[in-house]
């Protein structure tokens, strides 16, 4: 397998330093989006207390994920995390398409982590 450094060089996954570390693109992408649903939710968007309390759910679960030393290796209850967040794109399609865009966002950057 190639190593990161071997794939930053080759610019395959563009990484920058923040704080002293090395963060790459899907890194950041995921973040952008999470930042923007936390954006939404703080925004007052009218949405039931299920659905918010799903949201929020779902976030922990990543920030949590985010955190551990091989997010990847370890589903949470209800299955792998990229599959609850496609259920829930699924689910707020037609009822908050703007929240529905910002987990297919979310989604995309956890299958670019392997999450």
């Amino acid at each position: 397998m190639l190593g990161d450094r071997y794939l930053r060089v080759k610019g395959l996954f563009p990484c920058s330093t923040e704080a002293g570390s090395i963060v790459c693109m899907p890194r950041q992408q995921l973040n952008r989006a999470l930042a923007a649903l936390h954006r939404e939710l703080e925004s007052g968007a009218e949405i039931e207390a299920e659905d918010r309390e799903a949201l929020l759910q779902a976030v922990r679960e990543i920030e949590d994920a985010l955190g551990q030393d091989d997010p990847g290796s370890k589903p949470g209850e209800g299955g792998p995390l990229s599959k609850r967040v496609t259920a829930l794109i699924e689910d707020f399609e037609t009822s908050y398409p703007k929240f529905a865009d910002i987990l297919r966002s979310v989604s995309e950057s956890l299958a670019n982590l392997g999450i």
